[in-house]
């Protein structure tokens, strides 16, 4: 019989290291495990804007689990049933959108832990505890569980410190996109006042002992981030580097044949 391993996400974050990350939107088990031997430290496996559901995520985490590389959930809603599936099934770092106040954060953490520490339903066994191979899972399962509420408006944004506080929460991850929509900046992820709160986010959830992460769409960014304090930020997704890859082929090969002569008949 084996021990549960320690949570490695949760890991890096107490060590101060900062993780650069990868985001899948695909749904593809083969592009998460290419992404993963990208160099990535951890990958997002997006739930909510994604084809992917909750019943496609465990090949996604076996592919990961082959790469090396942590996988993070960000789960599609707040609903417990869903939020102890993906637990079950071994997924233990998890983001979970639009989180606007404290008392939305402890109820995740209710559900999330088993009892005395919250109301999860048990269950041994699952793949969360490798089908009864570890056998100190369910006595330890809520030390390993890191839960990321998104702040994702500027309400959310002013009450960051206190969300990051509440007992449970493993760290804050603010939602550039959604916050610019709120501020009527919407696809201006780098207005001056979207970085503005990002700053404030990241500098209240440290004055609580927590870490902040986003996502941004290149590297430039990312390095801002890390900049105003941020510890984990993923860069882009497959998805977009996929079609804008394709696109540049496209456009530069257009380019390199429009001196050529009309084909003839």
């Amino acid at each position: 019989m084996a021990k549960t391993p320690p949570n490695r996400f949760k890991a890096a974050l107490a060590q101060g290291r900062r993780l650069f990350g990868a985001w899948s939107m695909s749904g593809s088990p083969t592009i998460a495990e290419a992404l993963g031997w990208g160099g990535a430290d951890f990958v997002v496996l997006d739930l909510e804007h994604s084809p992917t559901s909750i019943h496609g995520m465990l090949p996604l985490l076996q592919a990961l689990d082959a790469s090396g590389a942590i996988p993070v959930v960000r789960m599609s809603s707040h609903d417990r049933i869903a939020l102890k599936h993906a637990l079950d099934l071994g997924a233990n770092t998890l983001y979970f959108p639009f989180v606007e106040t404290p008392e939305a954060a402890a109820a995740l953490v209710d559900a999330a832990l088993y009892p005395p520490h919250g109301s999860r339903g048990f269950s041994r066994m699952n793949r969360a505890s490798r089908y009864l191979a570890y056998e100190d899972y369910g006595p330890t399962a809520h030390e390993d569980v890191v839960l990321i509420p998104q702040l994702e408006s500027a309400q959310a944004i002013a009450r960051a410190g206190e969300i990051a506080a509440v007992p449970g929460v493993g760290a804050v991850f603010v939602g550039p996109g959604d916050l610019a929509v709120s501020l009527g900046l919407m696809g201006q992820i780098g207005h001056p006042e979207v970085r503005a709160l990002m700053a404030q986010a990241a500098k209240a959830a440290r004055t609580v002992g927590k870490a902040c992460g986003t996502v941004l769409g290149d590297a430039e960014s990312a390095a801002w981030a890390f900049s105003v304090g941020y510890q984990f930020v993923s860069i882009s997704n497959d998805m977009a580097t996929i079609a804008a890859g394709a696109r540049a082929q496209q456009a530069e090969t257009r380019r390199l044949v429009e001196g050529l002569a009309p084909l003839s008949n």
